[in-house]
This record gives structure tokens, sequence and C-alpha cells, in this order.
């Protein structure tokens, strides 16, 4: 498993939170969008009265201007006819005060004479035909003929002319609307504040739980006045108090398990040093001093002879395992020399075996060392990152950086081994070798992430100085 192909265990919670799909509204948002709905059907719901209101209005309006004038046209009628005129064309009709009629005189055979058109206000201006058509109702007629010396002369048609009435619904209407709608825009603004300061706590429980999500949340969450959320707040800073307990637990139990790992590898080089490799020097001194007394007395058999050289190469090769397991299990130099100066050692072991790479390490202002178990740890991850860009990643340049930087006022080392190879695939799966990396790095309350880079793939380890700190004490 390379760095441009396993992912680290400790990133694989959060990637998987990153990829669950997001709402795009927001609870604010959907709220304020349901009020605002409510209060578009309640508009709609008024409006629809307020027409059939104003229809069933103008329609009793215009009927009482009908049975008002037509008494008065009738009249007028009949004083025209004790006149005895020849022509109709004099037929006057003064209706002062009476408004939605129409009044027209007609000849015997349809044609007009006259017409007397309805009042109308000059302040209101006419209404759309679409709302006319929402508002009029059948319009209502009247004929009463005109007779002189028995001979029909002509009619009268009086006519309900609603279009004065609904001009004044139409200005009312939009007077209302737009008082209506100011009041709506303040009302929903200021819903929309007082809302936003309700909910508030709602964003500091989720920032909360982003924080425990990364790792822990230093600070409580304010209690609102509001009961449901107060209640949120006090269980999510319950939760805290808890997992951090838990985590620190969790943080000392892991410690002590990597330093308990720790020592049984130095247990087990110290063993392999002072026991086996004086046996494994004996060993070679013996069959040399045996080749040496055998070739001085007359030599051995070829059968024998082969026997004995494939036991000193067997030798040989057991004492240079010896000496590389002995640097697996302790680096020699860690704990005595400045932990840059392994680091460069290391790297200047990976320059010899593999000379067609081409190697870099960039240390910053490091100090000697920082207790055995971080320093272990900063070897681990160096040693890890190369090794799995070496195998996996097909890169010709690796990069190694190890520097103390602060992040938000705390200090931490970085450790980044970066190369220029493939990157990182989409489908990945964690080695052992990163998942045993992954888990110390999580003792030591680090982070550690996998992730490609414009130029290949990097393997970036950031731990906490002061819990590093305190465990070395």
């Amino acid at each position: 498993m390379s760095l441009a192909e396993a992912v680290p265990a400790a990133a694989g919670g959060r990637q998987e939170a990153a990829a669950t799909p997001r709402f795009r509204q927001t609870l604010r948002r959907q709220i304020l969008l349901a009020v605002m709905a409510i209060d578009a059907c309640c508009c709609l719901a008024s409006a629809v009265v307020v027409i059939f209101n104003a229809r069933e209005a103008t329609r009793v309006e215009v009927g009482a201007s009908l049975e008002m004038a037509e008494p008065l046209v009738r009249e007028t009628i009949a004083s025209f006819q004790r006149s005895a005129p020849e022509d109709i064309s004099g037929l006057q009709f003064d209706l002062p005060g009476v408004r939605h009629v129409r009044i027209s005189v007609h000849r015997p055979d349809g044609s007009l004479v006259s017409s007397r058109e309805p009042m109308r206000p000059s302040a209101f201006s006419p209404a759309p035909a679409w709302f006319a058509r929402l508002i009029e109702s059948p319009l209502e007629r009247q004929e009463i003929p005109v007779v002189a010396d028995g001979e029909l002369r002509g009619m009268v048609a009086i006519q309900g002319e609603p279009a004065d009435e609904i001009a004044e619904v139409w200005e009312d209407m939009t007077s209302l609307a737009a008082l209506l709608a100011a009041f709506n825009v303040l009302g929903l603004a200021a819903f929309a504040l007082l809302l936003r300061r309700i909910l508030s706590p709602l964003g500091a429980l989720g920032r909360g739980l982003a924080a425990l999500e990364r790792g822990g949340s230093d600070q409580p969450l304010p209690v609102p006045h509001v009961q449901e959320l107060a209640v949120l707040a006090e269980r999510f800073n319950a939760l805290a108090v808890a997992l951090g307990e838990e985590r620190d637990r969790n943080a000392r139990l892991s410690h002590r398990m990597v330093f308990l790992q720790d020592d049984e590898r130095r247990q087990i080089a110290a063993e392999l040093h002072d026991e086996l490799g004086p046996c494994l020097f004996g060993l070679q001194a013996n069959l040399g001093l045996l080749k040496s007394g055998l070739s001085e007395s007359g030599g051995l058999a070829a059968p024998a002879q082969e026997r004995l050289a494939t036991a000193i190469d067997i030798s040989n090769r057991l004492q240079t395992l010896n000496r590389h397991l002995l640097r697996r299990l302790k680096p020699i130099a860690l704990g005595e020399a400045p932990l840059g100066e392994v680091l460069s050692g290391l790297v200047a072991e990976f320059e010899r075996r593999h000379p067609d790479h081409q190697f870099a390490l960039l240390t910053a202002e490091l100090r000697t060392g920082y207790g055995p178990v971080m320093d272990l740890t900063v070897y681990r991850a160096v040693q890890e990152g190369i090794t799995n860009a070496l195998k996996h990643a097909v890169c010709t340049t690796i990069e190694v950086r190890v520097e103390e930087q602060v992040v938000n006022g705390r200090a931490e080392l970085a450790i980044q081994v970066i190369d220029d190879g493939v990157g990182v695939p989409a489908e990945t799966t964690s080695g052992f070798g990163l998942l045993g990396l992954a888990e110390r790095i999580q003792a030591l309350r680090g982070r550690f992430r996998l992730r490609s880079v414009p130029a290949g793939a990097a393997l970036e380890i950031f731990i906490p100085l002061s819990d590093a700190e305190e465990k070395r004490r």
C-alpha cells in the first residue's frame, strides 16, 4: 500500500461525512418559505372573498340604480307623450344623482336617436378588462315604449352600467393590496430577524458538533432561553464532557499501548544485540578458524568445502539480517543524536538503496528530541511515507518536510512526505503500515491526512506538541 493508494483510517470517517449530500436549504429558510406560502394562500383567499363580495355589491348597486331610474324615466316619457310631438328626438332625460345607468332612445326601426351616458367620477381610472370580467354580472335591460296618439314613436332602453362601480372596486383593491404588501414585507422582515435570533443556538450547536467531529470542543454551548433549544444545548454540553473524558481515557490507553509496544521493541532489540549478536559473531569466528585450520592441514574434499562455504555465507546473512532487524526495531541513533540528524541518516540510507530516485529533506528549527514515543513516531512516519512512495507512487522525486508550526495559537509538529507520482486513486484502502502509523498518530491526538496534490500525492501528519510534551513527562 502506497502514498498514492492508501487512505488513512483516521481520515475515513471524515471523508464519508464529506461525501454525504448536504441539504441546500436551511431550517430558517424553510420556515420563512412556509410562512410566505401560508401568507400567500391567505392573501389569495382574501382576494377571492373580496371579489365575491364586490361582485354581489356591484349587482345590488346597479339593480338599485335601475329601480331608481325606471320611475323617473316613465314620468319623463309620460310628460313627453302628453305634448304629442311628431318626433322623439326632443326626448331628453335629466336624472341627477342616478349612476350606473345608461338610457338610450331608439326609433321604431331600432336606430339610435340619443343616449345618456352614466355619471363617471373623474377620480377613478377604468379597471382592467380581466378584472371587470370577474366583477360584472349579466347586464339588466328594460325597454319602455313611447306612444303618442296611439302610434308607436320609439323605444327607451334602460341598461345597467357597472363600469364606474367596478373602477371604484379596482381602486380600493389596489390601494388595499399595496398596503397589505407593505405590511407583509415589514412583517416578514421582522419575522426573519426574530427567527434568526431564535434559531441562532442551532448554528452554535452545528459548530459544536463539527468541533466534536474534528476531535474536541473546549467551550460549552451557551444555554438559550427557548426551552426546547435549551434542552439540546444542555444535552450537547453533557455529551461533549462525556466524549472528552472518554477521548482522554482512550488517548491515555492508546499512548500506554504504544509505549508498551516500543518498550517491547527495545527489549527485543536488546536481546538480539546482547544475545543473538555475540552468538552470530562467535559462529562466524569459529567458522573462519575452521576454514583456516582445514586449509593448513591439507584441506577437505570438494563437497565438504562447499558445505563449509555455505555455512559461512548463511552466518553472514544472519548477521546482516540481525543488524536490519535491530534498525527496524529501534534505530540505533534515535535518542542518542538530534532528531534532525537521525532523519538525515534515514533519508541517506534510502538514497543509497535507491540511486535512481531523488530525495530532499527539509527540517526547520527542530529540537534535539521530543521524547522517545514522539521521536520514534516521527521516524516511522518518514520511513513509512518514503517506503510507500517508492513502492507504489511511480515517482522520481520524494520530498520530506519536518517542522514546527503554530495553528490557532497551538504549537504542533508538521510532517509531510510529498512525491511527484500519480496521486491518490479515487477508491483506496489502508495497508497495515499506514493503519499502524494512524494508530500512533491518534494516540498522540494528531491528525493524519493523505491527499492528491497538483504534482502527485502528499502524506501529511500534524501532532500537537503540548500533548506530546505532557505524555513525555
